[in-house]
């Protein structure tokens, strides 16, 4: 891979990669996304768990999504200048390695406080790890086939929750929710090791050294970014209305049992499978955004059917599947446009979009639990899809893709001399 220089920084060409190179890398991507979307949804299904042995209320216990999204999206603002500035690789590995140490200390925490505190640990690692991640799939592929690489990642996350998650909600109920923790922990060590050693050096912008936190105000003040990175927050916020209390909806509701809510996430799982991988052919083939309008759309037609109209369990996973099918396309999709939205600052405005959807969890789960105490579960799902409308509205009347491929030339970094 040759490397060019400019003052004071190196970057990859990674355009002369082969595929093969070029898919090794994404690979090794996966590994990451997987790692940090297995820290973030096995919650939901240990949940119960977790709130029975540390005498805590379900509603209370939610509060664990919202201090780990807390910390996860103001760290995430930050991060990314650091992301473009001294590039993906190192910045990958340092999140891996945080969320390793958060989650062996999430499996000793003695208390809910300091378990709370672990997580917020693991907010920290998760907010340097995603945005590199997705900036990274940026670098390497090409717009007109960046839906599809989205897809492979989003594979890796579906991955995590039909095998991840429900071996961990297994091991929860046989064993300890604690146990769930030490296999987690255990792959992120095994992951940090992959992909300190393999990754290969990355692309690194021209005067991104010397624009330091200056660039999140040059990315804010486009409103193409800043209305889309409302958007996608809010997209984020519907599904932790719900996710976060789903394995304790299915608990009371339809009486399955704490050792089977594991197959909620493989049901989840298995959607995210689908939809991310239909989706992300189908953006690449005719365009990104009535991919993310319509699946948005759709998708919150299942969510309110969820808690309103599943008679049986049958019925009720078959929703969870549509919707997390529609909410997979539109992550993939959605993602690929951010990827394109300033290039020279890819880093950045990953990050702000990461920050964006921690803060959606935040006040997803947050307005889940004030949901959960007023009206109990039936409110859930209505209330998620009203967002998810309001969602999609503001994506369809503010951002017009083509517009966006042509102002996405005209963001530049400041001059490096």
């Amino acid at each position: 891979m040759r490397l060019a220089h400019c003052p004071g920084v190196f970057w990859a060409d990674v355009s002369s990669l082969p595929r093969a190179n070029r898919n090794l890398v994404l690979a090794l991507l996966c590994l990451a996304s997987f790692a940090s979307v297995f820290n973030n949804l096995i919650i939901a299904p240990i949940l119960p768990d977790i709130s029975d042995d540390l005498g805590v209320r379900v509603s209370i216990a939610g509060l664990l999504v919202t201090a780990y999204a807390m910390v996860g999206g103001t760290a995430a603002i930050f991060a990314g200048p650091f992301i473009d500035r001294i590039g993906r690789k190192p910045v990958v590995v340092a999140g891996l390695a945080v969320l390793s140490v958060a989650t062996v200390l999430s499996a000793v925490a003695p208390t809910f406080e300091l378990l709370v505190a672990a997580r917020m640990l693991a907010g920290l690692g998760v907010a340097c790890l995603s945005p590199a991640v997705f900036s990274a799939v940026g670098d390497y592929f090409s717009y007109e086939e960046r839906g599809r690489a989205m897809a492979w990642v989003m594979a890796a996350n579906s991955s995590s929750t039909i095998l991840g998650v429900p071996i961990g909600a297994f091991l929860s109920g046989i064993l300890s929710w604690r146990m769930t923790f030490v296999v987690l922990a255990a792959l992120c060590v095994v992951f940090t090791y992959l992909l300190a050693r393999r990754l290969p050096p990355d692309q690194r912008t021209p005067g991104a050294d010397r624009e330091g936190i200056g660039a999140i105000g040059a990315i804010l003040r486009q409103p193409q970014i800043s209305i889309a990175l409302l958007s996608n927050s809010m997209s984020t916020m519907y599904w932790f209305v719900f996710i976060p209390y789903m394995g304790a909806y299915f608990h009371d509701d339809f009486g399955l049992a704490k050792w089977a809510l594991g197959l909620l996430t493989m049901c989840q799982g298995l959607g995210v499978l689908t939809g991310s991988f239909i989706g992300g052919r189908i953006s690449d083939r005719f365009g990104k955004h009535p991919v993310i309008i319509y699946a948005t759309l759709l998708g919150s037609i299942f969510i309110a059917l969820e808690t309103i109209a599943a008679p049986h369990l049958v019925f009720a996973g078959l929703y969870l599947f549509i919707f997390a099918g529609f909410g997979s396309a539109r992550f993939a999709s959605a993602q690929a446009v951010m990827t394109e939205m300033a290039p020279a600052r890819r880093g950045t405005v990953m990050a702000l979009s990461a920050a964006g959807q921690q803060f959606g969890i935040v006040l997803g789960s947050a307005l889940g639990g004030l949901v959960l105490e007023l009206w109990g579960y039936t409110g859930l799902g209505p209330v998620a899809a009203v967002i998810a409308i309001l969602s999609a509205l503001i994506y369809w009347a503010f951002i017009d893709e083509k517009r966006m491929l042509r102002d996405s030339a005209r963001i530049e970094p400041s001059p490096a001399g």
